[in-house]
């Protein structure tokens, strides 16, 4: 599987002007050349239509509204999620960080971190594609064998074959047909099991 080139990136900010302030702290080899930016109002909509590899919280937002923010986008997908925090709040939100699996860097934070902690985050979500991807292909492989199985169970039972004579019958039939084992197991369980 091709590495994607660029994680998507969604910053929720209680001011606009922090939108620019934050580009110019991208990764430019590791974001989308575009930045996603909403304000906490608008953040449950967003995080519900869109999937993002990173989420950044930043200091603007209230310490308690960015930590329930965090937690929702943690539960929505977000494999990375940034929240700035006031010195004064960091113990609070470092400790429901480290309970919910979001990071929390003190506001403001020195730009070499910031980069940093994106490139870690933006690596961490792609495997974490790659890994979900691969555990997909398995479960439908899975899947499709399980079907197959019982299919073949089914040719067996009803029609006396044997369970080389029935493996056998289902993969004629799916490469006269040009259709997957599993569309020719789906048929004879449709048709056959009682």
């Amino acid at each position: 599987m091709q590495p994607r080139p660029y994680a998507s990136l969604l910053l929720i900010t209680g001011s606009r002007d922090t939108a620019a302030h934050f580009a110019a702290f991208l990764p430019e080899d590791r974001f989308a050349p575009e930045l996603n930016v909403c304000s906490p109002l608008e953040a449950d909509y967003v995080l519900g239509e869109t999937v993002y590899d990173v989420v950044v919280i930043d200091g603007t937002v209230p310490a308690e509204s960015g930590a329930a923010l965090a937690r929702f986008a943690m539960e929505h997908g977000v494999s990375g999620v940034l929240l700035l925090a006031e010195a004064d709040k960091l113990p609070a939100v470092s400790a429901l960080a480290a309970e919910h699996g979001f990071l929390a860097l003190q506001s403001p934070v020195d730009p070499s971190l910031l980069r940093q902690s994106l490139a870690m985050m933006a690596t961490v979500s792609q495997r974490l594609h790659a890994l979900q991807s691969r555990a997909d292909t398995l479960q439908a492989k899975m899947d499709e064998m399980r079907l197959v199985d019982r299919a073949k169970l089914i040719l067996i039972q009803r029609f006396k074959m044997t369970e080389k004579q029935a493996h056998r019958f289902i993969e004629k039939n799916a490469m006269d047909r040009c259709v997957t084992r599993r569309a020719i197991a789906e048929k004879i369980i449709r048709t056959y099991d009682i």
